[in-house]
């Protein structure tokens, strides 16, 4: 119940703005990520961006989160990198384990694009929550991932990625919550 509610007020939000930057969506064969980003504008401190999603999984694992990052290109020192810092809020149904968690998590990215080739880009990214600001029953959140992407038309990035989210679950320990190769599309607006 939980699920096809938060799924479809995701989808409504994401179907109902036309004012939307990004849809984003990944799959494999056991889990599936859909974001929505909007860009909030650039600042002398780099651009700004507003993303909310969620993950789930076939073993009923579910994962909504909604963020904010500033993000800006280094500049002449390193051409083609990218970085960005940010924080995310998220709240998560930890089927496997019978438990719930919600953090405040902070972290970043790092994107490089050769100069020979703009279209194609390496991006990192790493988001932590140590146990002051993550709550129910859980003690720690950690989301790892890194893709290849290229930019098909101005509109369209296809990507692989890897991901890794994992908890520190207060009666059980370090737990995955989702992890493994996916292949992605993030269509701009």
């Amino acid at each position: 119940m939980l699920l096809r509610g938060f799924f479809s007020v995701s989808l409504l939000a994401v179907s109902a703005s036309a004012f939307a930057d990004a849809v984003d969506i990944n799959l494999n064969d056991s889990s599936a990520q859909l974001q929505y980003k909007a860009a909030l504008g650039g600042t002398n401190l780099g651009k700004s961006e507003f993303d909310m999603g969620a993950v789930y999984n076939q073993k009923n694992n579910l994962l909504g989160e909604a963020g904010l990052l500033v993000k800006d290109d280094v500049g002449g020192n390193a051409p083609g990198v990218s970085v960005g810092v940010g924080l995310k809020a998220l709240s998560a149904r930890i089927a496997t384990a019978n438990a719930n968690a919600s953090a405040l998590a902070l972290g970043g990215m790092v994107r490089y694009s050769p100069l020979a080739e703009r279209r194609l880009g390496f991006v990192g990214q790493l988001y932590l929550s140590p146990s002051i600001v993550t709550f129910g029953g859980a003690n720690s959140y950690m989301d790892t991932g890194a893709r290849v992407e290229y930019e098909v038309i101005p509109q369209a990035v296809v990507y692989l990625g890897y991901r890794k989210i994992s908890f520190n679950l207060k009666n059980v320990g370090n737990t995955t919550f989702d992890e493994g190769v996916n292949i992605g599309m993030r269509m701009m607006f």
